[in-house]
């Protein structure tokens, strides 16, 4: 079973998600809170996925991923909120957010969502993935010529697939924190922080490698 924490301060909302998951025959919801603060205190299950929202009491969903990361380093943190802002989809993803789902996406879409993450496909709401695609394409093209080590280049093209890290580090037997140390070098040499400006990159035939 897949086991998933949801941290959502709507009780109506969190007791629907709770619901959802407990009828899922793949999913298992292990431990649900009001806010960041009491989940990443009480948290101490081996948690797969995290469906977070944003705006919470207390500490919002953003300053809480870096925490909960620290917590529960192997867990995926998925965005589960109304906000439809470009500043806030990035600082989330940014923040180390594996996706961004929109509240109004139908309860079997969300499980659905969590279902292709464990595939290693990207959860993004439809609606997020073409607000991602419109931001970029009004940006200027150039071409990034870069040379990356052949576990680079294979890590990155796990990235450009929708791999999640922990998918990565399976597929290649090594570590999630390897996996994490190949794609900031990469980063580094492309001149980005984010895998959203990589899918950029990538989608618009900007990346030349040698």
């Amino acid at each position: 079973m897949i086991k998933v924490g949801i941290i959502e301060d709507d009780m109506f909302v969190r007791n629907e998600l709770v619901n959802i998951l407990k009828d899922s025959s793949k999913l298992q919801p292990v431990i649900w809170s009001e806010s960041a603060e009491n989940f990443i205190k009480y948290s101490k299950e081996d948690i797969d996925f995290i469906l977070l929202d944003i705006g919470l009491p207390g500490m919002s969903g953003i300053e809480a991923i870096p925490k909960i990361k620290s917590k529960l380093p192997k867990a995926e943190i998925v965005i589960l909120s109304s906000f439809k802002n470009n500043d806030i989809i990035f600082k989330a993803l940014r923040a180390g957010a594996s996706g961004y789902i929109l509240k109004d996406s139908a309860l079997e879409q969300i499980e659905q969502t969590l279902l292709n993450l464990e595939k290693g496909i990207p959860a993004l709401s439809p609606a997020i993935a073409r607000r991602m695609i419109n931001y970029f394409t009004q940006k200027k093209v150039v071409i990034r010529d870069v040379r990356l080590t052949n576990k680079e280049t294979e890590v990155l093209q796990f990235l450009v697939n929708g791999l999640s890290y922990k998918l990565i580090a399976d597929k290649l037997s090594v570590s999630i924190n390897s996996v994490r140390y190949h794609v900031k070098n990469i980063y580094k040499k492309l001149h980005i922080n984010s895998r959203p400006e990589l899918m950029k990159l990538y989608i618009d035939g900007q990346l030349k490698l040698n």
